[in-house]
């Protein structure tokens, strides 16, 4: 059977990841663009994640962890730490995802999500979403197309914060 080589699109990819994760190991911090609708309210696409290199032990439930899957950083948070015979799991979903995830083994983490940049703004994350947060999030879990009218309205809107924004000389 022959095998069809991954595409350049996957590779670059893949390769970004393996930048990243060398650049947190050597430096303990990064910043990274996110992807994704996942973690709508609390992270939305376009929005700049500062992260720190944590170990296990730092790690809390309602923490936003980044995590390498399959070639790719993932950013979700922690609903729960469970004991195994190798060591801690951590159990994380993103915050408008229907689903867990499947359990995150120790050399999987990367580091922990402590603040994000929206528009300019540093936003601290918080290990709990507010009453209006959690509407937003099951409102994107159930509707892919409400979750594509808000991104596109929240996208709007942080192109209009960002060019109202004073010049910084």
């Amino acid at each position: 059977m022959r095998q069809i080589p991954p595409s350049r699109s996957a590779m670059g990819i893949a390769l970004k990841c393996e930048l990243a994760c060398e650049v947190l190991r050597s430096t303990g911090s990064l910043r990274v663009p996110a992807v994704g609708r996942s973690m709508v309210p609390t992270i939305w696409p376009g929005d700049t994640l500062a992260v720190v290199q944590v170990t296990m032990e730092e790690v809390n439930v309602g923490d936003i962890v980044v995590t390498r899957r399959e070639g790719c950083l993932v950013s979700h948070r922690v609903v729960s730490i469970a004991d195994s015979s190798d060591g801690p799991l951590l159990v994380t979903q993103g915050d408008a995802a229907w689903t867990k995830d499947q359990p995150v083994r120790e050399n999987e983490v990367l580091g922990r999500v402590v603040y994000v940049i929206s528009a300019g703004k540093r936003i601290t994350v918080s290990r709990e979403l507010n009453v209006a947060q959690r509407f937003v999030a099951k409102m994107v879990r159930r509707s892919p197309r409400a979750a594509s009218v808000l991104v596109y309205l929240h996208s709007k809107l942080r192109t209009q914060q960002e060019f109202l924004l004073p010049c910084q000389g």
